[in-house]
């Protein structure tokens, strides 16, 4: 049966799902526009960057009901984990890709970067029960950076927006690309896919311990 601290974790999916679709519907709006964007653009956009945050709300809200009410229950672990991977890899994922981050080697880091929250999330839940946990039942620390980290990367995102850095204002996103090989840019990276192909590596780390 579901419990109330699964609903409020089905919110936490749904930020995620509304996160994607205003990115694609910022793409919809801006696609047969002249840069700057319109301001309902600019507004989906931004719409786009906050629901993330929100789902982070939600995520953190289900495991303190959850206690309050006297523990979770696996139902509610697996879904605590899909709807992480929603919100915090597959929704900055796609903002990433709506503000530039398109070349195939972008593209490829971007995949490494959700499989990796995928991987992270799965080996959590096949782990949880080896990790020593407070009196409260809360792990004592996490085995890679975990997922809801990202969305520092989101920020970074909304720093970018906010200063006009992306793609559909005319501008490149920051740092640039650098080319590794091939012609007509099939080996041209920007710098910022790197970050999301450093922090894959994080979070699937098996070395790296987080409090």
């Amino acid at each position: 049966n579901f419990r109330l601290a699964d609903l409020i974790t089905i919110m936490n999916g749904v930020c995620g799902v509304l996160s994607i679709l205003f990115s694609c519907h910022f793409l919809t709006l801006s696609s047969n526009l002249p840069a700057p964007p319109s301001p309902t653009a600019l507004r989906t956009l931004y719409i786009a960057l906050i629901l993330p945050a929100l789902g982070f709300g939600f995520d953190a809200l289900d495991g303190k009901v959850a206690r309050w009410m006297g523990g979770g229950s696996m139902l509610g672990q697996e879904m605590d984990s899909l709807a992480d991977l929603i919100s915090f890899g597959v929704a900055p994922a796609t903002l990433a890709f709506t503000l530039g981050l398109r070349t195939p080697l972008d593209t490829l880091a971007l995949l490494l970067f959700v499989s990796a929250g995928l991987a992270r999330l799965a080996r959590f839940n096949a782990t949880v029960a080896l990790i020593p946990a407070d009196k409260s039942g809360k792990s004592k620390y996490f085995e890679g950076l975990p997922i809801p980290s990202s969305l520092a990367l989101t920020g970074m995102m909304g720093f970018w927006v906010n200063k006009g850095w992306f793609l559909q204002n005319g501008e490149d996103i920051p740092w640039g690309t650098i080319s590794l090989f091939g012609k007509e840019g099939w080996g041209e990276m920007h710098i910022a896919a790197g970050v999301f192909a450093a922090w894959a590596a994080m979070m699937v780390s098996k070395t790296l311990r987080v409090s």
